[in-house]
């Protein structure tokens, strides 16, 4: 396994096959695992993500074709008839998604591409059995009137949240083994036209 570089560039999805690529959690987390851990067989990709290899093949070919990894054949193993392992390394640092404002059809890619990873989010937060499940955390929803002096008040603790979330983001950069996350942080703070009347106050508790 050779060095982690953090001098990769980024990529903007422009092109079809790269929205193939991106467009799953599994495929994301193949590509953030191997820019973690620099260049990495495939056997050591597929422990740090629990696939099996044929598994992880599939998603690879479509990551690779995408420009996001790529790979070469190692030397030939002993005993496997002359069999060159493959080594994938990740080209980019990360992926950022180009959006006009006033676009529907890219507000629509937006909300595909994150629906996935919030209906994840969401069946951990209420299956009781799990670590992270209601028995472990409150869930609260609100809509509700805020004041300018509230407003402000939610955005910089939503801006002190993304500052502790940049700094585990850049504490498992430093670490040579790809992480598994612990927890899951989800967070939507957005206005909403005059007319629309406030919701219910949603509480979901632990006993």
């Amino acid at each position: 396994m050779s060095e982690h570089s953090v001098d990769l560039p980024n990529m903007t999805i422009t092109r079809a096959p790269m929205w193939q690529a991106v467009r799953l959690p599994l495929r994301m987390r193949i590509f953030e695992t191997a820019r973690r851990l620099g260049e990495s067989s495939v056997t050591e990709l597929a422990q740090a993500v629990g696939l099996n290899r044929t598994a992880l093949y599939f998603h690879l070919r479509h990551l690779e074709r995408a420009g996001l990894l790529t790979s070469r054949a190692g030397e030939p193993t002993p005993g496997r008839r002359g069999k060159r392992p493959r080594y994938y390394r990740a080209t980019i640092q990360e992926v950022s998604f180009p959006v006009e404002a006033d676009s529907k059809r890219d507000g629509q890619k937006i909300a595909d591409f994150l629906k996935p990873w919030i209906a994840e989010s969401r069946s951990v937060a209420l299956d009781t059995k799990s670590s992270g499940g209601m028995t472990a955390k409150r869930v609260a929803f609100h809509w509700e009137n805020f004041t300018e002096d509230e407003a402000g008040r939610i955005r910089s603790l939503c801006a002190e949240i993304e500052d502790v979330v940049r700094r585990a983001r850049n504490r498992a950069n430093m670490t040579r083994k790809a992480p598994t996350a612990n927890h899951h942080l989800a967070i939507v703070f957005a206005p909403v036209d005059g007319h629309v009347m406030p919701g219910p106050d949603i509480k979901f508790k632990a006993k």
